[in-house]
């Protein structure tokens, strides 16, 4: 009997040396609809994103809709600079790891950053052939003209190909070129040191030297966030796969940018996901979450009035077409998340109960809902409805849309709200003296 026994306790020993080996540690498994449906990346779900079973809108009564004005952020993308540089150090420090040997390296060029990928190609597409579906009476019989619908978008290729991509949508088979009969379309763009409706950030010198230059609430928030969350996964990270020297915890948001990446271009969530938890994956979306807070919403006064210049505009283009001094019906932006959060922040909308700190517990980070990857995803969509109503009082009316959920625009009785309404809630925001408020000694 001693012989067997032997056997069964080296065996038991073996097993145990093995559960406690390193470079067999196991490695967390997702499917691609569970990580976007998740809401953890900026990936609008497939079943949205492409659904074209959509219900024209129905109109107030004895009111018709005269005008669009939508903001629509730009398709899916590859990364941005500041990632692949990050990716580049990643592929040093994970070149001995052995459970990475197949995805280590960096895939990502630094000439093709912020460039569409195909999906970003056909999310706007999409766009435009939905709100042809979700408006169908007003869209009936209009041809293209420059003067009637008019295309904007930021000075960035990501964003003058999504707007190109929601033209082709909107005006399907309605032109002259080839056999798919496109329509050539212009798209105006600003430079962006000038671009206080789209970029409003990038072109005010007081937000870029105070803000986001010098945001000392932001940093504090962030490394306070880093040495109490990101630090004990950074450890894990470096104990479980033998990384030394250990890993520096702010480069754990790259990570996450990198699972990310991996989805939209390889549609893989075998390599840089697979590391991380579910519960880890929400807590590294939060130091996102954490800085657009801070740079881009309510975490900083100034961007309550940063959308100002956007507003302005708005208002000019409704006012003008009710005076008769336009014939624009359709006015179509295409820009970022940055700008669709800085326009809700300067009206008010999409606040969380409470400001976001590096304090939250988990419970609370699961409950925060109005954050860039929950709200705004790639090609999302902001519409202005704009009404005319023959009742006694020839009202105007207004409604905001979100990815077509309507939302009650603070101040207003009902989510139709009263044009007078809606400019006199706005107030010294029209007619904004951009420069003046954005100039920095």
């Amino acid at each position: 009997m001693r012989p067997s026994y032997h056997i069964l306790h080296s065996v038991f020993i073996f097993a145990l040396l093995i559960s406690y080996n390193p470079t067999l540690c196991k490695r967390y498994k997702y499917s691609l609809e569970e990580l976007i449906n998740a809401h953890l990346f900026w990936l609008e779900p497939a079943q949205t994103a492409f659904n074209l079973d959509i219900e024209p809108i129905s109109y107030p009564d004895k009111c018709e809709l005269k005008q669009l004005h939508l903001n629509t952020r730009h398709g899916a993308r590859l990364p941005d600079p500041d990632d692949i540089s990050a990716y580049d150090k990643l592929e040093k420090i994970f070149a001995d790891v052995s459970i990475a040997k197949e995805w280590y390296k960096n895939p990502f060029l630094l000439r093709d950053n912020f460039q569409l990928v195909k999906r970003g190609e056909l999310e706007p597409y999409f766009d435009g052939l939905q709100s042809r579906k979700r408006y169908p009476k007003f869209w009936k019989g209009v041809k293209y003209n420059p003067e009637i619908t008019r295309f904007q978008s930021s000075a960035t290729s990501r964003a003058g190909a999504s707007s190109m991509a929601f033209s082709e949508g909107l005006f399907n088979g309605e032109g002259p070129l080839d056999t798919c009969k496109s329509r050539p379309v212009y798209v105006w763009s600003l430079p962006t040191e000038q671009d206080f409706m789209l970029q409003p950030h990038f072109a005010c010198a007081r937000w870029n030297q105070t803000v986001f230059t010098n945001n000392k609430l932001l940093n504090e928030q962030l490394y306070s966030y880093g040495n109490k969350t990101l630090k004990p996964i950074a450890n894990r990270l470096s104990k479980e796969y033998n990384i030394n020297p250990p890993l520096d915890p702010h480069l754990l948001p790259s990570f996450f940018t990198y699972c990310q990446f991996y989805i939209v271009q390889f549609h893989r969530t075998d390599t840089w996901c697979s590391l991380f938890s579910p519960k880890e994956l929400l807590l590294l979306r939060y130091y996102w979450d954490l800085r657009s807070y801070y740079i881009l919403q309510y975490g900083d006064p100034f961007n309550k009035r940063l959308g100002c210049g956007y507003y302005t505009q708005l208002v000019n283009g409704v006012d003008d077409y009710l005076n008769g001094k336009s014939e624009m019906i359709a006015d179509i932006k295409n820009s970022h998340g940055y700008t669709l959060l800085i326009l809700f922040t300067t009206l008010g909308v999409f606040k969380e109960k409470e400001p976001l700190t590096a304090d939250f517990t988990y419970e609370q980070i699961k409950k925060v809902r109005f954050t860039e990857y929950i709200s705004v995803p790639w090609s999302s969509t902001f519409y202005f409805e704009i009404y005319t109503c023959s009742d006694d009082h020839n009202k105007v009316l207004i409604r905001a849309l979100l990815n077509f959920k309507p939302f009650l625009i603070p101040g207003c009785e009902s989510e139709y709200c009263e044009w007078n309404k809606f400019k006199e809630i706005l107030g010294d925001k029209i007619g904004c003296d951009f420069k003046k408020m954005c100039a920095f000694p």
